[in-house]
């Protein structure tokens, strides 16, 4: 039966067109349901404001999506880190007071034994968050709720929702809850729809019964400490520590991950499941007790690596290449020699480390009063050679971090190249 065809035949044409909305929620072909509303017997600014105070423009996380959302496609299990979002409409009313119209999207990422077809997947509501929030804000304008009802949840705000539509014996049409209205034609379809419904809150609230537990439980437990916080919306993840390799998804601000290690500017996290990925540091907040661990590590990595070479003699000269950006211009010559005889210890990497840190002294020097010049050249001298260049410009983005060390050596001078080029 057409519940919808049958509610709206022409002997009930004068009903107004929130007492419809009032009545439930219809999914459309997209699966999405349509809003929920009632009528208050409050002026458009008062309840507007009301919204406010229920801080209902705000969005707010989900314990998890059983019990909040409508028939999916994929087992609720798989959803994880669900989130909340209301639509809403103010209208005035006919003839009087204020029509508040709302809907609810649900976002959840979906953890797929695939990783590739992992992702964020909008959801549709069952009506339970919309129906708690016109609740709450009937309870706010003094119309308490039903003896016996659960209001919310311990710590996520979350209420089981009490109908305000009596679907077994007419539509209430006034806001503070007067005289019912006859029912129309469909009173049985309505009267199988409201013993669904009941069926429905009573497993919610069974439900409800459930989340407290274990939000009590999630309030005793401590809170990992291994876990990295991603700062910025659209941060992407990748499948290699770097730019150009495949990114598998974009994770949102404030998701976390567990922290497994670091390889250089990227830090490598868990997914879900064995599914790995890597996210630059600079997009992550990190827990005290790990950033102090890379700290530590870089600093003993950079001394033993700047302990390799020395410097036998520093000069101001002419930039001695043709390298257009420095040709002809005064710079500062490191000439080093190699200390350790271990080639895994002057390598490539070694030599770059050993470059940029006599580059970032030298901007240090400048501040402290040594004689300026337009770049900084260092010259390995050994079998293997090799000259690094960079413009003072260059250096002092890098000194300040407004470009990664990747990016830096891009626009350095290196000759011969393959001497600057890692094989790991």
């Amino acid at each position: 039966m057409n519940v919808t065809k049958n509610f709206l035949k022409p002997k009930i044409r004068h009903f107004a067109v929130a007492s419809v909305l009032c009545a439930f929620a219809i999914f459309s072909a997209n699966g999405q349901a349509m809003p929920y509303a009632r009528t208050f017997s409050k002026p458009k600014t008062e309840v507007e404001q009301g919204l406010k105070d229920l801080q209902a423009y705000t969005g707010q996380k989900l314990p998890i999506v059983d019990g909040f959302v409508g028939p999916t496609q994929q087992p609720l299990e798989r959803y994880e880190r669900a989130f909340y979002q209301f639509s809403i409409e103010v209208l005035p009313g006919v003839p009087t007071g204020t029509i508040v119209q709302v809907s609810a999207k649900i976002t959840a990422w979906y953890a797929d034994k695939d990783p590739a077809k992992s992702g964020y997947q909008i959801l549709p509501s069952n009506g339970r968050l919309e129906l708690d929030l016109l609740d709450r804000l009937d309870e706010k304008f003094g119309n308490k709720p039903a003896p016996g009802t659960p209001r919310s949840l311990a710590t996520s705000g979350i209420s089981t929702p009490t109908p305000k539509l009596n679907l077994g014996g007419g539509i209430n049409m006034s806001p503070g809850g007067g005289n019912p209205i006859a029912a129309p034609e469909g009173t049985e379809e309505l009267n199988r729809l409201h013993s669904a419904r009941e069926a429905e809150e009573k497993r919610m609230r069974s439900l409800n019964v459930e989340l407290q537990g274990l939000e009590e439980v999630k309030k005793n437990q401590a809170h990992p400490l291994n876990l990295v916080t991603v700062k910025r919306a659209e941060t992407p993840v990748m499948a290699r520590a770097n730019d150009e390799s495949r990114v598998l998804f974009k994770a949102a601000v404030n998701d976390e991950f567990e922290f497994l290690d670091a390889d250089g500017e990227w830090i490598h996290v868990q997914i879900s499941g064995v599914s790995r990925g890597y996210i630059r540091r600079s997009a992550l907040e990190l827990p005290e007790v790990i950033a102090e661990h890379l700290e530590a590590t870089a600093k003993l990595e950079a001394a033993a690596k700047v302990a390799a070479f020395r410097v036998e003699r520093e000069e101001n000269g002419v930039f001695p290449g043709d390298w257009e950006a420095l040709k002809g211009k005064t710079v500062k010559i490191y000439t080093v020699q190699p200390v350790s005889q271990d080639p895994k210890e002057t390598d490539a990497r070694a030599k770059l480390n050993f470059a940029g840190a006599s580059m970032r002294k030298f901007v240090e020097d400048l501040a402290a009063g040594a004689t300026a010049g337009d770049g900084v050249v260092v010259i390995f001298d050994s079998a293997d050679g090799g000259i690094a260049g960079a413009t003072l410009a260059s250096i002092e983005q890098l000194a300040k971090g407004e470009i990664s060390e990747v990016a830096f050596w891009k626009q350095c001078y290196l000759d011969p190249p393959e001497t600057f080029q890692s094989k790991r």
